[in-house]
């Protein structure tokens, strides 16, 4: 049976009148949904309830929170009406129909789902958090599903909505969404990478909390507040950057990292002479997303020193970012004092999700709703593959497309200067069929690949 008092962690820090309209919500869905199981087994109310607590972790809105829980009563006669009885206002009924609607939706396949998610997003922005959010819960309770369903939820989530959360700049939902269907999709792989990531994980820790004191002592006597924490990289994003980069786990020099957090951008330039100078710095590892942020959003300077005798014994990453580009680091456009914006995501250019820029171009040129639709289903249709370049950017093109075709395709046509082009790490020949989720890395130069 669900809970019968809704959850403080829920409510926590809200003021009494976003309680009390929460509050409504979760015995709206307890005396309604509590009867009616899932694919999973679990109850509608307990399902609600997760996809709120996980929504809860970036934001603190009482009506996108109650609105999570309530999402499925659509599922029995007159929800409306219900709703309305409980008080919740035509928006937000309107918005909990809208994520109900989209509950299977599958949005890098089917034309009719594209469809649905861009008239809904274009009605109400909010739609985005709330489908992340329910993405990851369902990732976080993966194994509820039956086998086969699980492994197009993995995959799906893999090859789309991770790439969705990072142009959103929603890093900490990505990076476990990425960590947990890794390790479902490629088991062998990733059981191998994590002994290695086990075996240095000792060494890592020691160096990484020696260089910790001995930075924020120098940090104190040059008077920079500041909040150090350090980071070893993630499952999946280690074994994406051993395939990009085609280097084996021991040549990574950013494997480990050390983060500082300090007041605003002035006290971040200030900090990265003082890591220059106590640090030994590698030439060509300096960058600065401050000066130009990603096009994300992202925003924080990186810099990789050598191992210094007595601090550290291999490379590590240093990265220096203010309070403020932290938050927005962490959870993107739900962070963001502006998130409630009109598409703030999609109109913002350093923020714009490719694969709705794409979409919001094929409508501003088309003439008619009727055209734009024909264009949507020539791009979008079932005969499109996901695949990634060597800078993670995602890309839909024919599944009958070659590496040839698709390097012409991300080059803006100029494929003429190849030198070498490699399909999840190894050589192959430009003919080669691309699939599903594929990662093509091309090197150009003077010595060229005949296309």
């Amino acid at each position: 049976m669900p809970e019968r008092a809704c959850p403080s962690s829920l409510i926590r820090g809200i003021a009494p009148e976003g309680v009390r309209k929460i509050d409504a919500a979760f015995r709206c869905a307890l005396e309604n949904l509590s009867k009616i199981e899932r694919r999973t087994g679990s109850n509608y109310t307990k399902h609600g309830m997760n996809v709120a607590l996980t929504l809860r972790e970036i934001t603190a809105d009482p009506s996108l929170i109650a609105v999570a829980l309530i999402h499925d009563i659509f599922l029995i006669p007159r929800a409306d009406a219900l709703l309305r009885a409980f008080g919740f206002s035509k928006k937000e009924r309107e918005l909990a129909h809208a994520m109900h609607d989209l509950r299977r939706l599958h949005i890098d396949a089917k034309t009719k789902d594209l469809d649905r998610v861009i008239d809904a997003i274009s009605r109400d922005e909010n739609l985005i958090i709330l489908r992340m959010a329910h993405r990851l819960n369902d990732v976080r309770h993966l194994d509820r599903f039956k086998p086969a369903l699980r492994s197009a939820i993995a995959r799906e989530t893999l090859h789309m909505y991770t790439s969705i959360a990072g142009r959103l700049g929603m890093h900490a939902w990505r990076h476990e969404m990425e960590e947990v269907c890794f390790r479902f999709l490629q088991p062998e792989v990733s059981r191998t990478l994590e002994s290695k990531m086990q075996a240095s994980r000792s060494l890592d820790v020691v160096c990484l909390q020696h260089a910790k004191r001995f930075l924020a002592k120098r940090l104190r006597e040059r008077g920079i507040p500041c909040r150090l924490s350090y980071r070893i990289k993630g499952l999946y994003s280690t074994y994406r950057k051993m395939v990009l980069k085609r280097r084996r786990f021991e040549e990574l020099a950013d494997r480990i990292a050390l983060r500082l957090v300090v007041g605003n951008a002035e006290d971040c330039y200030r900090a990265l002479g003082i890591v220059h100078a106590v640090f030994h710095p590698i030439p060509g590892k300096l960058k600065d997303y401050i000066g130009a942020p990603k096009e994300n959003g992202y925003r924080s300077i990186h810099t990789v020193v050598y191992p210094l005798r007595g601090v550290t014994e291999q490379p590590m990453e240093i990265q220096i970012r203010s309070e403020d580009m932290h938050k927005e680091c962490e959870f993107g456009i739900a962070g963001h004092v502006d998130y409630k914006h009109y598409l703030y995501a999609l109109r913002t250019p350093p923020t714009r999700v490719q694969l709705f820029r794409n979409l919001l171009t094929l409508r501003s040129e088309a003439r008619s709703p009727r055209q734009f639709a024909q264009a949507l289903r020539r791009f979008f249709d079932e005969g499109h593959i996901a695949v990634f370049d060597s800078q993670n950017n995602l890309f839909h093109v024919m599944k009958s497309v070659t590496a040839r075709d698709f390097v012409r395709q991300a080059s803006g046509g100029s494929a003429s200067a190849i030198r070498s082009l490699r399909i999840n790490g190894r050589l192959q020949p430009a003919d080669t069929p691309l699939q599903d989720g594929d990662t093509v890395e091309v090197s150009f130069g003077r010595s060229r690949m005949r296309l």
